[in-house]
């Protein structure tokens, strides 16, 4: 039998080039000839291969993978997979990359240096905590990351996340004082200003310690795939949303106006209701210097765009790039100077950074205590943090064509929120502005990112003091203008309104969830509306009868393609979603609207004695709308059936035992073998309405071809199909 069936499945293919009259180009022809075939013949005559996939089989597997990896060889594989560091030194081109390398850690170092301490500011803890965030988490994860261009340190958004966690800690630990509950009742009672900085400073590494956990955590279990849940427009409408916080937040410091930390729902409004309220009390010299350092770093940032689109060093025919100009770092310089020379703290009441000591601090072990009130906003700074970093890594290892493993990635994470956790660190990720500088000026390895880090160190050493007198509203400036990048992702908006509808409401809901209802409840909303609009489209997909095209075996929507024809006594049905308990009822609805025949209702009048005659319905092709024909199959379209559960396998059995009573015959095509192994395995369930192989049809033309009625009606020549127990259809030219 096999033998039988192989030698007659053999195509027969005879490939003809015909010239075309009124075009140059040929048009090629195929002719197939083969069986008839079911799920059953199919496998009657081929072998078919039974892998053991099973939990148990996969459980079996894994233990020998990793029993495996403990030989001598498997230690250097892990250790090198480790510790990837070991992986691009030995291949590391000294004479040709270290030039890159050191050009691209200085001048990333430039910008980093500014932009740490303002972000430490933003998260309400001093600046030279900023500047410990931009070494010691830098060194680990050159030595444990996968990326080879990323830049770790501190970033907007996570910094806001982290200014709002505190002051919630802090709200709810003052609020229960009084009342003997709270945990750090000893430190929050009567602490004065410089206590309330160190017990922010304390919130702020645990809360490091806590991400570190949840990213190692995630890692070892293998879990880098969660942030596939964070889909692109909920990401960017996230970012963009927690920018304007960020945005907002600064206009205090711009101004020189003393405004009220707020967490909580609607913190935008008050806080703007609080800024135009106390407009007269802005410093004037606040003011001045804000303006002047906004126009010099906008201004410089848009030549160093424009740097990066149009090569300077192209037009002088030379190799290599232009490095962008340093702006923050001057600004920076020359608003110290003017400050220090002025004494704008004593003379104009300007709120300076004040004393940054020197020395790299001592490890301590960081404080658990609270830790249950700040571990929701842990977890979401773990995945926001990840899934912004992991992004850049792809993007650039996609670009320098290498790869990055996402779930090493994440114990290099957090290996460096637990590390950085010991020296006063708080939680950090991937700052977009800092990699596109680094990557664009030269650097090819995480050797530039380690001599940024030996930098900040000659800083922290020996020249931190002379930032002491900084006007905050200068680092208020530097933020301002590094969220251009994020705040123009609000032209993402008109794209998504033409490409997609869903995407364009995810991204916008998300964002006004974040701008209304604060940061971390934000993105749990946001993350909220994206998988409602999964279930959604799982619930309720699209569903449409299928007509072929005339001497093909190709099937396409008939109300979409006008070519496409009905067969005459043959519904073909599609449905484009996996079969579960979420859209079963909405299958059997749109089969019963789509075919035309209900058959519980058709039973119940006949039953009734309403009717007595066959089932039929008209069809409509070229012919008159009076010629009818009788429904005799129902073909199921499966091939968008990813799976289907017990409810979906029960649905179908219903519907095949349902118009088998009324003589309609309901078969299956183009099921996968995840949705064949769930049909064959509810023969358990019931062995009456069992589904067999027998119904599953290997694709739309074996059930047609199988079928049709007769030749001999007129009807049936546009299907091009010949029934002698074999397909054989030839394409038209």
């Amino acid at each position: 039998m096999a033998g039988d069936m192989k030698g007659r499945s053999d195509c027969d293919l005879d490939i003809i080039s015909m010239q075309c009259d009124n075009e140059a180009r040929y048009r090629k022809q195929i002719t197939i000839t083969r069986p008839i075939f079911t799920e059953e013949t199919f496998q009657e005559g081929y072998r078919i291969s039974t892998s053991n996939s099973s939990a148990t089989a996969k459980l079996r597997r894994s233990c020998t993978s990793n029993l495996s990896s403990l030989s001598g060889h498997g230690l250097c594989l892990a250790v090198l997979k480790f510790f990837p560091i070991i992986g691009w030194l030995k291949e590391y081109n000294w004479r040709k990359d270290i030039i890159g390398d050191v050009i691209s850690g200085l001048t990333t170092a430039v910008m980093r240096i500014p932009q740490e301490m303002a972000y430490a500011l933003l998260a309400t803890v001093p600046a030279v905590y900023g500047l410990y965030s931009a070494f010691f988490p830098v060194i680990l994860y050159a030595v444990l990351g996968t990326s080879k261009h990323i830049s770790i340190g501190t970033w907007a958004v996570v910094s806001i996340m982290i200014g709002n966690a505190i002051d919630a800690v802090i709200d709810v630990e003052l609020s229960n004082i009084n009342n003997g509950t709270s945990e750090m009742a000893e430190m929050t009672s009567g602490i004065s200003a410089e206590d309330n900085t160190m017990l922010r400073v304390q919130i702020a590494t645990s809360l490091c310690l806590l991400v570190g956990i949840i990213q190692t955590l995630m890692g070892v279990l293998r879990l880098g795939f969660v942030t596939n849940y964070l889909s692109e427009p909920l990401v960017r409408g996230f970012t963009t949303g927690a920018a304007v916080h960020v945005f907002t937040s600064q206009f205090p410091k711009l101004l020189g106006i003393k405004t009220t930390r707020r967490t909580g729902v609607i913190t935008l409004v008050y806080t703007y209701i609080e800024l135009f309220t106390k407009l007269k009390q802005t410093n004037p010299c606040a003011v001045i210097m804000s303006v002047l350092a906004l126009m010099m770093l906008i201004l410089i940032a848009e030549m160093n765009d424009l740097q990066a689109h149009k090569s300077w060093c192209r037009r002088e025919g030379r190799k290599g790039k232009k490095l962008p100009i340093p702006s923050e770092l001057f600004v920076v310089i020359c608003a110290t100077l003017a400050s220090y020379l002025g004494r704008f703290e004593f003379k104009y009441n300007l709120s300076v950074v004040g004393d940054i000591p020197t020395g790299v601090p001592v490890p301590t072990v960081p404080s658990l205590r609270g830790s249950m009130s700040l571990f929701g906003s842990a977890f979401a700074m773990a995945i926001v943090g990840f899934a912004i970093s992991i992004s850049m890594a792809q993007l650039f290892a996609k670009k320098h064509e290498y790869e990055v493993e996402a779930n090493q990635e994440l114990i290099a994470y957090g290996s460096c929120h637990i590390f950085g956790s010991f020296f006063r660190c708080f939680p950090h990720a991937t700052s977009m502005s800092r990699t596109a500088v680094q990557e664009g000026s030269g650097g090819k390895t995480q050797l530039a990112g380690i001599i940024s880090a030996l930098v900040v160190v000659v800083i922290l050493l020996r020249l931190g003091p002379l930032f002491s007198q900084l006007p905050q509203c200068i680092l208020g400036a530097i933020i301002v203008v590094a969220l251009r990048g994020i705040l123009r992702q609000i032209k993402d908006l008109p794209l998504l309104w033409k490409v997609n509808n869903v995407d364009f409401a995810i991204w916008l809901l998300t964002f006004l969830c974040v701008c209304l209802l604060g940061v971390d409840l934000g993105l749990l909303c946001g993350v909220g509306i994206a998988l409602v609009t999964i279930v959604l489209r799982t619930q309720i997909p699209n569903s449409s009868i299928i007509g072929a095209i005339p001497n093909t075996d190709i099937y396409r929507d008939v109300a979409r393609v006008p070519d496409a024809r009905e067969i005459p006594g043959i519904k073909i049905f599609c449905f484009s979603s996996s079969l579960c308990f979420i859209n079963a009822d909405n299958f059997k609805n749109s089969l019963f609207q789509k075919v035309g025949i209900n058959p519980q209702k058709l039973l119940i009048a006949k039953h009734k004695g309403d009717i007595n005659k066959k089932l039929e319905y008209s069809h409509c092709d070229e012919e008159p709308r009076n010629n009818v024909h009788q429904v005799q199959t129902i073909i199921i379209d499966c091939c968008m059936f990813n799976y289907i559960d017990t409810v979906g396998v029960k649905t179908l059995q219903t519907l095949i035992t349902d118009y088998d009573k009324v003589d309609i015959r309901v078969v299956l095509a183009n099921c996968k073998e995840t949705v064949r192994q769930s049909l064959l395995k509810s023969a358990t369930l019931n062995k009456k309405e069992a589904i067999g192989l027998d119904r599953m049809y290997l694709t739309l033309h074996d059930a047609v071809a199988d079928h049709m009625p007769s030749q001999k009606d007129d009807n049936f020549k546009h299907v091009g199909v010949k029934i002698q127990n074999e397909i054989s259809y030839e394409t038209g030219v």
